[in-house]
């Protein structure tokens, strides 16, 4: 039995130093084969001259799992963050488990052993592939997000408290439950006075540091329990007693009333850059309340998140390995870059 088990080593050790062509690992480890194989041509022999024969072989496996742990291919190509655009009707985790299942069969083609999600509390976070984003989209929103891969998750934080930019869409005389089209009408309101000139004057009064009440309908925590949780059980945001949130809005410009039929509530598209935890539904709120009206959103996209530009972003069609392992090593690349320029 401990004949085959160093034999098996011994082989093991020869077949993945030639596959790496290491001179020096196929040096060292035959000539130890040899002094082991050729002593008197008896293999017994050469193990009776050893003073401790489990020592040896105990040291010899450990040998062999220090070099087969140093050539494993790795894990990852490349480490960091890089930015796609979110497609409509996706939630944002959506986007990570889609981005982890194409690094993780590329990592498997590389004969990297990957452990399943199912998995991973039995093996540990460490031995998982680790992709997260930094800022959650709703499902009806698209634009710019960012994801982080490896040791990039670790600057995802960042992101979630840094400044974005929207192009957001209202449309006035409704609002609904969770602020934006996928609710049902809960109040509505008298929209004929409202037009460009009436929305353009309001805006000036929620730039800067603002107070403002999040929607009922958000992934934030009260009591241990996510609030829109508690929405669908029925509980309301007066119920609940939700008290405003402070939040900075950097710029907030009215960009064009949309084309509507005769008849129809007026719609208008807003910029709005902000820092982080602010909820555009609860603007959109806002501004139409200020002139005495309700209003919904309609559409959202986030057109920057930090250094990231739409324009910039990874397009669906486009999500593959090589892509996305090229978009990080150029986003390190000119982080790399900004580090030497500022130490000089």
């Amino acid at each position: 039995m401990v004949l085959s088990i160093l034999v098996a080593h011994l082989f093991k050790l020869e077949t993945t130093c030639a596959a790496y062509h290491s001179p020096i690992f196929r040096t060292r480890h035959f000539a130890t084969s040899q002094s082991i194989f050729s002593r008197k041509g008896n293999f017994k022999l050469a193990m009776s001259q050893t003073n401790n024969n489990e020592s040896f072989i105990i040291a010899k496996e450990e040998a062999v799992e220090d070099v087969v742990e140093k050539v494993k291919p790795p894990m990852y190509l490349a480490e960091g963050i890089f930015s796609v655009r979110k497609p409509l009707e996706w939630t944002s985790n959506d986007v990570v488990s889609y981005i982890r299942g194409i690094l993780e069969r590329e990592a498997k083609g590389r004969g990297v052993k990957v452990i399943r999600s199912y998995k991973r509390r039995r093996y540990g976070k460490s031995k998982s592939f680790k992709v997260g984003h930094g800022g959650t989209l709703d499902p009806k929103a698209t634009g710019v997000l960012v994801i982080g891969v490896g040791s990039g998750t670790r600057e995802l934080q960042n992101y979630l408290k840094g400044s974005k930019k929207y192009i957001a869409s209202l449309k006035f005389g409704e609002e609904t439950d969770t602020l934006d089209s996928e609710g049902k009408v809960v109040k509505t309101a008298p929209f004929d006075h409202v037009n460009k000139e009436k929305v353009d004057s309001a805006l000036p009064n929620f730039r800067g540091d603002i107070m403002q009440v999040p929607p009922i309908y958000s992934a934030l925590k009260t009591g241990g329990k996510k609030l829109y949780e508690l929405a669908r059980e029925g509980q309301t945001a007066e119920d609940l007693g939700l008290e405003a949130r402070p939040v900075v809005i950097h710029k907030l410009e009215l960009l064009q009333e949309l084309n509507r039929e005769s008849g129809e509530p007026p719609s208008f598209e807003l910029e709005i850059e902000c820092g982080g935890g602010t909820y555009i539904r609860s603007l959109v709120r806002d501004i139409a309340q200020s002139i005495d009206s309700c209003a919904t959103m309609t559409s959202l996209k986030r057109t920057k998140q930090g250094q990231f530009k739409l324009e910039l972003a990874l397009d669906k069609e486009d999500w593959s390995a090589e892509k996305i392992y090229e978009m990080i090593k150029n986003e390190n690349e000119k982080r790399d870059m900004s580090t030497e320029k500022s130490s000089l």
